[in-house]
Order: C-alpha cells, then sequence, then structure tokens
C-alpha cells in the first residue's frame, strides 16, 4: 500500500477538525464556569494585574484575542467558548499530521485513529465546552509537538518551531516552560543531524526572544512595571505552593494527592484507547511485539512531551484536569503508535478501531456519570465529573441559585459567601470553594462580600470593579435587611451563620437567607451597620 500523499493527509486532518466541531457545538456553555473563566472575562473589560483581572501570571494573548473578538461584538464568554472548540479542532487535525510524521509508514489509519482518540476524549471534550484555555492549550501543545518534530527539515520549520513555542508563552506561559524540552529536544535533533548552523541558531533564538519581548513587555507595563509583575505573581504563587508543593513546606501529603490525582484524571484521559489496543491486540496478537517496537522508537519524544509537565505538576501545584491537557496528547500518541502495526493490517480494521474509539469516548462523555461515594475508588477511572451531564446540571443550578436571590430587593439585599479551609492533603477535604466571582459577575447591583473567617479579613465589592480587602470589621449599608449567603456545602457546626432560611438550589449551591439585625459575629469577622448612617 503506497503512503498517502500530503494533500490526502491534510484533507484527513481537516475532516478531523470539522467533526471535533460538530461534536462540541451541541454542548457548549452559556454560563461562566469557576472564578478564572470570570476573571479573564473581568480582564478583557478592564485589564488589571493586580485585581486579578486576570490572575497570574497574566495571559497576554489570551486577553488580546478576547479583547479582538470583543470589538467584534463577541460577549467574552462565547469568545473563550469559541476558541476552546477551535482548541478541540486544531489538536483532531494535528493529530493527523504528528503521526503522519511519527508514523509515515502506516497510511491515513494511525493518524484518523488518533484524531479519534483526541476529538472523542471525555477530558478534552468536556474543557473543549468550557470558557477556559486550558482546551486551547491542549489543541495547541500537538501544534507544538508537530513543529518540534519538524524542525530537523530545514530552515523554515527551524523557525516556525521557534516562534509558535514563543507565541504560545503569551497565550498561557506555563505551556511555553512545560514544553521547553520539547523545544529543546527538537533543536538537538537538528544539530545531530548536522543541519543546525550557528546562524540558525541564533536565529530561532532572536525571533523567540522577539515574539516573548512583543508580549512580555506590554504585560509587565500593564502591570506597572516588572518589579509590580513579579511582587503580584510572587504574592500569589506564595498563597498557593505551601499549600499544594512538597518543595514549599506542604508535605508528602501533597505529593501524595498530586500523584493520586494525577494518576487518576490520566486513566480517566486514556480509557477509550486503552480498550481500542487491547480489543487489537486479543485479535490479533501477532501485532503486539511489532506494536511495542514501534511505540518503542517513538518514545523518547513521548518522554520529553509528557514526563516534565508530569513532574512539575506532582512537585508543584495541580488542581484542575484541565492543567493535564498539555500532556494529555502525548499519552494518545503513545496509544496510537503501540496500535499503528494492527491498524496498518487493513482498512477494515483500522475503521473498527476507529469507531470503537469514537464509541468509547463518546459513550463516557454523552452517558457518563460521576462516581457515587458508596463505590470504590476504582470506578473513578470511567465513572467522573467530565461528562455532558456535569455542564447541563451545572447551568441549571447555576440559574437556580440566581434566581433565588432575585427574589430580593437589590436594594435591601447583600450577597456573601465563605472559604475555609481544608484538611488533608493539599486541603482538599473540606475545603469551602467560594461563588463570590461568580457573584459580582451576575449580580453587580448587588454589594458582595467574600468571607474568610479563619483568616480573619474580607473582600468587599460591587459590580465588576476590583475588590476591596477589608480586615476585622465589615460594614453593611444601613439599607441592609438581609444577608444572603451562597455556600458550595453547609457549614455546620464550623462556622454557624443563621438563623435563617437554608434551600439547597444545586448539588454544590445552599443559599441561606438571613434577615439583618445590625450585627453578625462569622468567625474573626463582624458585620455590622455603616457607622455613619447608623449614627444618623
Amino acid at each position: 500500500m503506497s503512503p498517502p500523499s500530503p494533500r490526502d493527509r491534510h484533507l484527513a486532518a481537516l475532516a478531523a477538525a470539522v467533526v471535533a466541531l460538530l461534536a462540541r457545538l451541541p454542548f457548549t456553555m452559556d454560563r461562566m464556569w469557576d472564578h478564572d473563566s470570570i476573571q479573564f472575562a473581568l480582564g478583557v473589560e478592564r485589564y488589571d494585574f493586580a485585581a486579578h483581572h486576570p490572575h497570574p501570571p497574566g495571559y497576554p494573548l489570551w486577553i488580546g484575542l478576547l479583547k479582538a473578538l470583543a470589538a467584534l461584538g463577541i460577549d467574552p464568554l462565547y469568545g473563550m467558548v469559541g476558541l476552546a472548540v477551535l482548541g478541540g479542532m486544531l489538536g483532531s487535525a494535528w493529530m493527523v499530521l504528528l503521526v503522519g510524521r511519527l508514523l509515515p509508514e502506516g497510511g491515513l489509519g494511525p493518524g484518523l485513529f488518533s484524531a479519534a482518540l483526541f476529538a472523542f476524549n471525555p477530558l478534552l471534550w468536556f474543557y473543549g465546552e468550557l470558557p477556559l484555555i486550558y482546551a486551547l492549550e491542549g489543541g495547541l501543545t500537538v501544534v507544538l509537538a508537530w513543529a518540534a518534530v519538524r524542525m530537523e527539515e530545514g530552515r523554515g520549520p527551524f523557525l516556525v518551531a521557534c516562534g509558535l513555542f514563543a507565541l504560545a508563552g503569551g497565550l498561557r506561559q506555563s505551556t511555553m516552560v512545560l514544553l521547553a524540552p520539547l523545544l529543546l529536544f527538537g533543536i538537538w535533533r537538528t544539530w545531530r543531524r548536522g543541519r543546525l548552523t550557528p546562524g540558525l541558531f541564533f536565529g530561532g533564538a532572536g525571533l523567540g526572544a522577539l515574539v516573548v519581548a512583543s508580549w512580555f513587555v506590554p504585560l509587565c507595563l500593564a502591570a506597572g512595571g516588572y518589579g509590580a509583575y513579579r511582587r503580584i505573581s510572587g504574592e500569589h504563587f506564595s498563597t498557593l505552593l505551601p499549600q499544594t508543593s512538597i518543595l514549599y513546606g506542604a508535605g508528602w501529603g501533597a505529593l501524595a494527592h498530586n500523584v493520586e490525582v494525577l494518576v487518576k484524571w490520566g486513566l480517566q484521559g486514556i480509557v477509550p484507547g486503552a480498550v481500542v489496543l487491547l480489543v487489537l491486540w486479543i485479535a490479533a496478537p501477532g501485532t503486539v511485539v511489532p506494536g511495542l517496537r514501534a511505540l518503542a522508537a517513538r518514545l523518547p519524544w513521548i518522554l520529553v512531551w509528557s514526563v516534565p509537565p508530569v513532574l512539575f505538576f506532582a512537585l508543584f501545584h495541580v488542581t484542575k484536569a484541565g492543567y493535564t491537557l498539555v500532556h494529555l496528547p502525548a499519552f494518545l500518541l503513545a496509544l496510537t503508535c503501540a496500535a499503528a502495526p494492527a491498524l496498518a493490517a487493513g482498512r477494515a480494521r483500522a475503521v473498527l478501531a476507529t469507531v470503537l474509539a469514537v464509541a468509547v469516548g463518546a459513550g463516557l462523555f454523552l452517558f457518563g456519570a460521576d462516581r457515587r461515594p458508596d463505590q470504590a475508588r476504582l470506578w473513578a477511572v470511567v465513572r467522573h465529573e467530565h461528562n455532558r451531564g456535569t455542564l447541563e446540571r451545572y447551568e441549571r443550578d447555576l440559574d437556580r441559585t440566581l434566581a433565588a436571590i432575585r427574589r430580593y430587593p437589590p436594594g435591601s439585599t447583600v450577597v456573601a459567601t465563605v472559604e475555609l479551609s481544608g484538611t488533608g492533603p493539599s486541603g482538599a477535604d473540606g475545603f469551602l470553594y467560594p461563588w463570590h466571582r461568580h457573584l459580582q459577575w451576575y449580580l453587580p447591583e448587588v454589594p458582595v462580600l467574600l468571607l474568610v473567617p479563619e483568616q480573619g479579613f474580607a473582600l468587599v465589592g460591587k459590580g465588576h470593579a476590583p475588590f476591596v480587602r477589608v480586615d476585622g470589621q465589615i460594614e453593611i449599608p444601613a439599607a441592609t435587611r438581609r444577608i444572603v449567603f451562597v455556600l458550595s456545602a453547609p457549614v455546620g457546626s464550623r462556622l454557624p451563620l443563621g438563623p435563617g432560611r437554608i434551600e439547597r438550589t444545586g448539588e454544590d449551591f445552599y443559599v441561606l437567607t438571613v434577615p439583618w439585625n445590625g450585627e453578625l459575629a462569622v468567625g474573626k469577622l463582624a458585620l455590622s451597620t455603616q457607622r455613619e448612617r447608623k449614627a444618623a
């Protein structure tokens, strides 16, 4: 069988992108997802690094893209969702092209199989519907891997790779850092093949430095200077890393937690491909050894792509499965390499394997459900939150919560949320997630309080303006008749807030309405009516 032409591969890549688009369009989000998505949207309205509009490290090109879309009349929510869908399209298309470079003898079968693993992967699909940056990063990493593989082919591909890696850093700085070994491996391979001249090396370095400067200098200026940028970033990370990094004093429990979630999310991501690979090897046991050999031959690329991010997340910080999309495609590439000999054995087998990959991935996303507390933890590999039902439930619950709050007149209502620290590894157990960004975004006419009673401070704001920190004593407007607490779980005896009317408006939303009588103690915080108005 003759190898496919470049035109055939490009058409296959285009088809993969279209399929990814069609799969994602019916399930895109119409609500902001978490506080990061709202901070991105606030950054589009007015870039304020100190107020975390957006949060460090700054995301200058991401915000720039969203601002450009906003200038065209596209709301930041839909701009982010659109870019997430684009990430799924890019990743699906470039998996075809990347596999075509690494497995040129396998025909189109392995490339289309890898595209199916990417497009219908439950984690990549889930984040591909959200107003967040992770899906675009996941797709872009495949493009970067393809660019790194091509570096040894000549001056043009070498310079393109250097420029792309530098550009990716403007979208999310960690992408450039975590995948730097992939770029260096491409440079090393170019040198080994005798194609890296001093001029080409310094040309690539100069191009990369110029692209980085084009987004880093404006970022520092927007933050108030390089010193201010370092200070704000340092303050942010100094609050996170002591809770999540063994290197910053979080202890072995934090490392164990990080490794556990990385393994869990990694297994969740490879389930469709692993199922198909197992079926292929059972049906054609003679392809097992050739598959392992094919994998071993491409293992350096896979390891240099995946190991640095995994080590970083384990040792420093990982809180969401979205982080892992930067290396998950490398796992899908590994599965494709192992399956390639079986896929190349016949067109019918390749088609059936691809259909099975689509069926398993789509089944997990479309019909999946989260693991029940009474089920063994091993079930988390196939029963998890990365599914369509989670998206639908969240939007429904958020709407119900907002409707419950809007029953009250905004002029006599204050809304509040509470953050409580957790216990166990990385403080994951018992942590009370605060909804202040959602309240700020969706209820701009109502004063919003984020109460952190264990540390004795609160963030106070109204509308989309930056929150202001207040320590100890919190003044409540004199016209207030009630405080509506929006909680992610009941606080019980841990933090008495009542008496009041409590209703569960969703799986992660509890609304507690407390009549305001002029004063309320919340842990180390004291809420009272504004003094000057009270005196009047």
